[in-house]
């Protein structure tokens, strides 16, 4: 099923996070092995329910930020 694959890989892209917590659309793509129009629907999707922040301003290139990530690890320094 279509929601199957996709909440599978929605879910492979929110576990890449915690490897690379700063990212970039081609390095998600290339890294889950998936489109770069895929990657970037996820991306978008993260970004609303704001688990992702972009960070450069940019209209191409933009990196992003789970900033959740770096929250929980400074708290785990304290």
């Amino acid at each position: 099923m279509e929601s199957d694959r996709h909440a599978e890989r929605m879910g492979a892209a929110v576990d890449f996070l915690f490897a690379k917590p700063i990212l970039s659309t081609k390095q998600l793509a290339g890294s889950l092995g998936m489109p770069f129009k895929t990657a970037r629907q996820y991306i978008e999707k993260l970004v609303r329910a704001g688990i992702l922040r972009e960070v450069t301003g940019y209209a191409r290139n933009q990196i992003y930020r789970a900033d959740e990530i770096f929250s929980a690890l400074d708290n785990l320094q304290e």
